[in-house]
């Protein structure tokens, strides 16, 4: 048996299981039968995968593979594709926006990990400084990334009831005066995962003024909304101002394997962006940034974000609200959030005997997995109750299989209710 070294305490923060860790080995370790509602991959659908058959086949038919596979671009990308996106998002923002405000990362996740620890943590003057998250739930992957400890200052925003079996959390902007901590950037995803709660024009607007009120980045993070694969149910649209970075993701529009994203910042920030991208990984990949260009180019991401994308999940949401309220009703008493984008739901549950980080094995074992809610909290064991009442529902499946994972949670779900 070999030899057990010493980690570091940047080392220390990987040997135990993460949220999102657990997440993904879950994804990638499926049993035969198992109702997979917990995953972060979309869905495989025929029209999405045939504009990439589409591109790729035009990629062997110009000879492009030697440049896509036989040679590293620049760290601070392809310029034809910078210059693709600026262009769409000046046109999407109605700002003007130029490429070397535009980042290329190997997904948003890789770009929120530098951008998370280039604005919390230890300060050259000696500050610490933490993430505002301005209302909880917020998404499980950005909770390990901070190389300093204790890292995260929250709100936990308004609890509004909607309709029979609905809530919504909304932004609570009388809460932020509350936050005496040292605060280095702002951050939210929209739409909100896991909630699926689309942040209003309004409500971007004041976490910006807070924002800019303490003189630090507000980070708003777009994977399933603007401007693809936009998910988004409500008539909200892509908004940008100055003090915004924001990130993009090719992952949702189903793209997950090539691992590219983009970022919309300052040329500042872009470029330390692009510095730390060499360090870390020398280049992004070729692939998604080639593909990207034909896809932006065509407006095949127009066409499959309105026409394909947003109309099949929210068939799928209709397919899994309508599914919880058949099976549940009467045997569970729960809410489910307002589901205005993103390819989840967030269900609440009043009265059950066991957190729902102790069922979780069983229902694992009885073949559906879901995300227990505790991981989307940043929170200390001490109050480590905050969201053990809910679960995080995937509906980007087969519609047998979000039908068999709702039945399975209601009927073991009701073995623990009074």
């Amino acid at each position: 048996m070999g030899q057990d070294f010493i980690f570091s305490e940047f080392g220390a923060k990987f040997r135990n299981q993460t949220g999102i860790g657990q997440l993904m080995e879950d994804l990638g370790n499926l049993s035969p039968g198992v109702s997979m509602l917990g995953g972060g991959s979309p869905a495989l659908i025929p029209e999405v995968e045939e504009v990439w058959k589409k591109i790729l086949s035009q990629f062997s038919e110009s000879g492009a593979w030697d440049s896509i596979l036989g040679k590293y671009e620049t760290p601070t990308g392809k310029e034809e594709t910078l210059e693709i996106l600026a262009s769409l998002l000046s046109s999407e923002t109605g700002t003007s926006i130029s490429k070397n405000q535009i980042a290329i990362t190997n997904g948003s996740q890789n770009a929120f990990y530098l951008l998370l620890n280039f604005y919390s943590g230890r300060f050259e003057d000696g500050s610490f400084k933490k993430i505002f998250l301005p209302v909880l739930p917020e998404y499980i992957g950005y909770l390990d990334q901070p190389i300093g400890p204790d890292s995260f200052s929250y709100s936990l925003g308004k609890e509004i009831p909607i309709g029979e079996d609905g809530f919504r959390y909304e932004l609570d902007p009388s809460s932020f005066d509350s936050i005496k901590e040292d605060l280095g950037c702002v951050v939210m995803s929209r739409p909100t995962n896991p909630t699926g709660r689309v942040a209003k024009k309004e409500e971007l607007e004041q976490v910006l003024k807070f924002a800019r009120g303490r003189k630090i980045p507000f980070l708003l993070d777009n994977a399933y909304g603007f401007p693809f694969p936009g998910i988004v149910f409500s008539e909200e649209k892509l908004f940008h101002s100055e003090g915004m970075i924001q990130s993009f993701s090719f992952s949702k529009i189903g793209l997950p394997g090539v691992r590219t994203g983009f970022v919309l910042g300052n040329p500042e920030i872009i470029k330390a962006l692009n510095k730390a991208n060499a360090v870390l990984n020398l280049a992004g990949g070729n692939l998604g940034q080639y593909i990207a260009l034909e896809f932006v180019r065509s407006g095949e991401w127009l066409k499959l974000s309105r026409d394909i994308v947003k109309p099949y999940y929210l068939k799928k949401r209709d397919l899994a609200i309508s599914s919880i309220r058949r099976e549940w009703k009467g045997k569970l008493n729960y809410k489910i959030h307002e589901s205005e984008g993103a390819f989840f739901l967030w269900v609440q549950f009043v009265g059950l005997r066991k957190k729902i980080s102790e069922i979780y094995p069983l229902l694992k074992e009885k073949g559906v997995i879901i995300v227990p809610g505790k991981y989307f909290y940043p929170v200390t064991q001490s109050v480590d109750s905050y969201g053990e009442d809910s679960v995080r529902i995937s509906f980007a499946r087969e519609d047998s299989e979000i039908q068999e994972g709702i039945r399975k949670i209601g009927e073991i779900l009701s073995t623990y209710t009074d």
